[in-house]
């Protein structure tokens, strides 16, 4: 269990870290997102199965946009409904 001057600590640093990612380009958001999503096992498998993933995300406008987005970001990585309609998305844009 935390103490308080853990749990205060632990607060500020959140602080910080958001008002850092703010000042953050567009592009530096979209590469600090696209690496947070990479280090989840799901993801990975799913490069595993389709390499080509990477060079999709890279390239298509609709999914920079979403990697650019913190709140979208955020929710991918805690909510396995989005996780799913993220799969669908790739795997549409996958094999175009």
């Amino acid at each position: 269990m935390k103490t308080n001057d853990e749990a205060t600590w632990e607060i500020i640093k959140d602080i910080f870290t958001y008002i850092k990612y703010n000042f953050l380009s567009k592009e530096r958001k979209f590469s600090s997102n696209v690496s947070l999503v990479k280090e989840k096992y799901w993801f990975q498998e799913l490069l595993k199965n389709k390499p080509a993933i990477n060079r999709v995300i890279e390239e298509d406008k609709e999914l920079r946009e979403y990697f650019s987005s913190r709140k979208k970001v955020r929710k991918l990585l805690r909510d396995k409904e989005e996780r799913n309609n993220f799969k669908k998305l790739i795997k549409i844009k996958v094999t175009i």
